[in-house]
């Protein structure tokens, strides 16, 4: 028998999803294809005043690099990466939504 691929893997696993779950996901697949097609594309990468990596912009679909500062002692840490992508929010408008991804290994 045939290995299957991991998108047949993950799609029995997604068939006991509800539509609204189900489509929260592809929200955030297409956010991730486009913010992937930015870095293909060789955008110019737009950075802060200090230097440091905003993330790669793409048309509803963006990685956004994030810094944190702790307020106490004043130590930023960081870069953050959240996928930010277009969907429809709570209240049942569209926006911007965003998934933590991980520590950026730019950091």
């Amino acid at each position: 028998m045939a290995k299957q691929s991991k998108a047949a893997r993950l799609i029995q696993q997604l068939q006991g999803w509800s539509d609204d779950e189900l489509g929260e996901l592809a929200e955030m697949i297409q956010g991730l294809l486009e913010s992937r097609k930015a870095e293909s594309d060789e955008e110019k990468q737009e950075t802060r005043e200090d230097g440091s990596p905003l993330g790669r912009h793409g048309g509803r679909g963006h990685i956004e690099l994030k810094m944190i500062p702790d307020s106490k002692t004043g130590k930023t840490y960081g870069p953050y990466r959240y996928l930010r992508y277009w969907g429809v929010t709570k209240k049942g408008t569209m926006g911007l939504k965003s998934v933590y991804l991980g520590k950026s290994s730019d950091g």
